[in-house]
């Protein structure tokens, strides 16, 4: 590898194959879209190849950008897991410990328990990272991360998992919109309607979960894809350029001009599970502490 490529640049190309969008990746990776292009072009110009064929729909990878692809993953995690091995080589008297949330539900509606663990240990580093469930369920497999908080129906393979929430979905729709009317509102009332929603890899678990559901009752989603912040979708709702269905926890976010409406008893089955995940060989001891807080079985 060219000396002059660091890690940085493979997460920003990390995140941009995993978007297929520079403005969503941007704003995953928290900077603006003008630099993460730069950053682009020059990993392309030192490795002498074209990584994304670029078009106003979207991007996507090249062969070579394909094959670079999954050789900048392993490298990512096994970069994360040098630094994990030589932080907790201090021992119990020190090191890091971190938390993952996925970024699908609000925060708010888990135990905060980051304060408490700092209390608890004070010579440890407590850590959050948010990200894609599969993702958190990947780096808690790899050893990168010590738990998560995840989206169900995930496949978490080998892991302990504990589920805490059932989150139900609710409807968020503009506030002057016909259905605004409704108390509640039915999958018949939504025919038609052009709705948010998110792309399987993000979740293939629970979009397999939904996509079963919505063949059962005979509805077909007219998509309009999901921006990675429910900020902007809520800010879209609000203009009128859509509706979506979400977490009823996001309710919590006030954005004026959209309004949230339950869906009806028949639609009971559509909820949002979120469980903790942690490796039953992990031997941190912040772990059991951790698991107590959010009244997990160890």
């Amino acid at each position: 590898m060219n000396d002059a490529i660091d890690l940085r640049q493979l997460r920003y190309f990390l995140a941009v194959s995993e978007e297929l969008n520079f403005s969503r990746a941007a704003l995953r990776l928290h900077i603006s879209q003008p630099p993460l292009s730069r950053q682009i072009r020059q990993l392309e110009e030192q490795l002498g190849v074209q990584l994304f064929l670029r078009s106003k729909t979207g991007v996507t990878l090249t062969e070579a950008g394909a094959a670079f692809l999954p050789e900048v993953k392993l490298t990512l995690l096994q970069a994360e897991k040098a630094i994990a091995v030589a932080r907790a080589s201090k021992g119990q008297d020190g090191g890091r410990f971190v938390i993952g949330y996925t970024t699908v539900f609000e925060r708010s509606i888990i135990p905060n328990v980051t304060n408490e663990l700092t209390q608890r240990f004070p010579d440890w580093q407590i850590l959050s990272k948010g990200n894609y469930s599969v993702n958190l369920i990947r780096e808690v497999q790899n050893g990168t991360m010590d738990a998560a908080f995840v989206g169900l129906h995930s496949d978490t393979q080998d892991l302990a998992v504990e589920k805490i929430i059932n989150d139900p979905l609710v409807v968020a729709i503009p506030q002057h919109h016909r259905l605004a009317a409704k108390r509640s509102l039915s999958f018949d009332d939504l025919r038609g309607e052009a709705i948010f929603w998110f792309e399987r890899r993000m979740n293939p678990g629970f979009y397999d979960h939904c996509q079963a559901f919505f063949q059962r009752i005979n509805f077909k989603l007219n998509v309009i894809p999901e921006p990675a912040d429910h900020h902007i979708m809520l800010g879209l709702i609000a203009e009128g350029n859509g509706i979506a269905l979400v977490p009823a926890s996001l309710q919590c976010i006030k954005r004026q001009g959209v309004v949230f409406r339950k869906l009806r008893e028949e639609s009971h089955h559509l909820t949002m599970g979120i469980a903790v995940v942690w490796s039953r060989e992990n031997q941190s001891p912040v772990l059991k502490t951790f698991l107590e807080q959010v009244h997990c079985s160890p």
